[in-house]
């Protein structure tokens, strides 16, 4: 048709005598001076089989243009192609899209654009690669054996072929390498689709580099990998030469370690003219490696290697010379070896005499442990004997006694504080459990544990003590086990909390508070214990003298006196036996003497310490001694300092969980079928 100048065109006919109009025909025109201007694309110019193959062509140009493709299945009429105009900017965009693409569909596609105004042709082409499936092939640009001078720059390039996307590891002796160390560092290049560029650097070489290296690639379910083994040349040097067993009568070992890189040899040669050695090679003579005295060995040890020459025997001072050399180095040290053969005698006659000095300050160092050791016996045992006498005897083992795990308590649910008490071996701490009981979600206890300079004997002796407690079983006025920590760590004893300490302690600090009773409320408080005040022997018995400003008060039979033993409290009165479930808190009276007891036990101190309260420590600690006696148990070293008070001024008896060995303790005597303890029974009995 021609070429139409920028307006509206109308076709006009005609017809027998008759006009005819066409619809109206709008051309646009374009200022000249716009160049054509080509661009030729692909989504992807690698694919596998049955993927889709998209090519665009951009063409950008003020006439009328013209586009024909060439690519390798056009001539079997494969793929389809659209045409997206955009006026406004010049532009056409041609897509060409061939879908289930095969091997054959692999080459070269050319998009050519005709400017038809101007004559004007430009073509664009674009290599498309379909594969059959995944592939992965390493080039390496370095060899199995590589070497680097020390502090050298280096570097090992690989050409990795790979599609899908390749994933490159280099690994150093079996460790994976980061991918940015101070040393060494690794990148990878993208080159094209299907092509990289892997490359490993050494910084500045050092000895340490040298090893083995594998550059690994996987794509999907492919891998392949190559190796190399780095040498980085180190001179010769002597780390250590060492003499072994100098003046040993079994002979003399020289150790001699050296390190470099590459070929390390080494070689020892000897001297006997010791004052004409020096570097004066014609002294020097080779070891013989024929001789029987002399044996040899070598071996590595990591970058070390590490030479040994042992001498059976030595007749005279002897000079050894350690040589290591390489291509880069050659260094050499010295060891003087001491012949022990001409003074055999000496050197039996000192060592018996440091093996006598050292036998006897050892004996000193155990005779002094032994008198400073605190006697802490494990005093229970099974014992089925016959005394002297014909009497049989026998004693209960606490180890045999089994112990129960539900007192087992949590260690993470104990926290310890301050030290309560310490002894040789031994110590209280107050502690504070959580979660003993549910009605007592927090509680105040004492924890019993060893030091850790105990002994074995001592932690055996403290898990008798718990499993004696446990078998006992609980009452107001013993120290009751609340629990125990026995795994995963030291023996903890978990107690019962006396707020007030020992009695010792307690009776000394109030001894000046003690109060004379008045008659009235001496009265009372004689009714509650069953004395009668009139009775002028029971009301003088007991008199304190406060007198002495000693550690423990006098306790004196008043002149013209007798003796009237306190009677028992009636049953109304009585302290009863706790359960486990109770040990804190005293059970509650019933009966007339109900508020006489609640004052007995209160903790108000401004009444000071009343001979009421001598008489009901007195009576509290027979009341556990007669239940421990129950439960054929022996304390044998019941005082005050083994007393605690608690609140509400209730006594409780502690270290009752120990026992002695009667049998072999002098201070007790055989008795018929007992033994009994000459310090603690009455004179009536001896």
């Amino acid at each position: 048709l021609g070429v139409f100048l920028a307006g509206t065109y109308v076709c006009k006919a005609l017809i027998n005598g008759h006009e005819y109009y066409s619809e109206e025909y709008i051309v646009h025109g374009w200022p000249g001076g716009t160049a054509l201007h080509v661009e030729l694309k692909a989504k992807r110019t690698a694919l596998l089989v049955g993927e889709t193959i998209t090519v665009t062509c951009l063409a950008r140009g003020p006439e009328i243009l013209e586009d024909n493709w060439k690519y390798p299945g056009k001539a079997a009429n494969r793929g389809t192609k659209t045409v997206r105009e955009n006026k406004k900017d010049q532009e056409i965009l041609y897509t060409l899209t061939i879908p289930q693409a095969s091997v054959k569909d692999s080459g070269s596609y050319s998009c050519s654009i005709v400017d038809i105004a101007n004559n004007e042709i430009q073509t664009k082409e674009q290599e498309i690669q379909v594969f059959a499936g995944e592939f992965v092939s390493i080039d390496p640009e370095f060899g199995e054996h590589e070497s680097a001078e020390l502090d050298e720059v280096r570097e090992f390039r690989a050409n990795v072929h790979s599609f899908p996307n390749a994933r490159v590891t280099w690994i150093k002796d079996g460790i994976p390498l980061s991918d940015v160390t101070a040393e060494i560092s690794t990148s990878l290049r993208q080159t094209s689709e299907t092509s990289y560029m892997s490359v490993l650097t050494l910084i500045r070489a050092k000895g340490e580099d040298s090893g083995n290296y594998t550059m690994r690639v996987e794509n999907g379910n492919q891998s392949r990998h190559v190796s190399l083994i780095l040498e980085v040349k180190v001179p010769a040097v002597i780390v250590d030469l060492m003499d072994i067993h100098h003046g040993s009568a079994i002979g003399q070992s020289v150790v001699c370690i050296t390190r470099g890189r590459p070929h390390l040899r080494w070689s020892g040669s000897s001297c006997k003219s010791i004052k004409h050695c020096g570097n004066n090679s014609s002294f020097w003579v080779p070891l013989a490696t024929n001789s029987t005295n002399i044996v040899f060995d070598s071996h590595f040890e990591g970058n070390n290697l590490e030479s040994q020459v042992v001498f059976g025997h030595l007749e005279s001072t002897l000079a050894v010379r350690c040589l290591a050399r390489n291509e880069m180095a050659t260094v050499s040290r010295e060891v003087k070896l001491v012949s022990s053969g001409p003074h055999p005698e000496l050197t039996v006659a000192a060592a018996v005499l440091v093996l006598l000095v050292i036998v006897i300050i050892s004996l000193i160092v155990l005779v002094v442990i032994w008198k400073q050791k605190p006697r802490y016996e494990i005093r229970w045992r099974v014992i089925e004997s016959v005394s002297p006498d014909g009497h049989e005897y026998i004693y209960v083992d606490p180890m045999q006694l089994p112990y129960d795990s539900r007192w087992e308590f949590p260690r993470d649910r104990l926290v310890l504080g301050r030290v309560l008490g310490s002894g040789a071996f031994g110590k209280v701490v107050e502690g504070t459990a959580y979660g003993p009981s549910r009605s007592q979600p927090v509680m105040k206890v004492a924890v019993k544990m060893l030091k850790p300079t105990a002994r074995s004997s001592e932690k055996q002796a403290l898990m008798s003590e718990l499993k004696i407690m446990t078998h006992l079983g609980p009452h107001l006025n013993i120290v009751n086990l609340l629990g125990a920590c026995t795994k995963s760590g030291p023996i903890y004893i978990i107690t019962e909390y006396c707020f007030y300490g020992d009695l010792v302690n307690y009776l000394h600090k109030n001894r000046e508070n003690f109060l004379s009773l008045s008659p009235e409320k001496n009265r009372k408080e004689m009714d509650i214990f069953g004395i009668n005040p009139a009775d002028e022997s029971s009301r003088s018995y007991v008199i304190l003298s406060f007198e002495s400003k000693g550690d423990y008060m006098d306790m004196k039979q008043a002149d013209n006196t007798q003796y009237v033993p306190m009677l028992e409290m009636n049953n109304a009165s009585k302290h009863s036996d706790v359960q486990r479930s109770n040990y804190d808190h005293p059970p509650s009276q019933k009966g007339s003497s109900e508020c006489e007891m609640e004052n007995l036990l209160s903790d108000d101190t401004t009444e000071g310490l009343t001979t009421t309260d001598l008489l009901s420590f007195t009576y509290q600690v027979a009341k556990g001694m007669e239940f421990l006696s129950s439960k054929n148990s022996v304390h044998r070293d019941l005082a005050a300092r083994n007393v605690l008070l608690s609140q509400g001024k209730i006594v409780k008896i502690c270290d009752f969980g120990l026992a002695r060995d009667i049998m072999h303790d002098s201070n007790y005597c055989s008795k018929g079928s007992t033994f009994l303890p000459l310090k603690w029974i009455g004179p009536e009995i001896h």
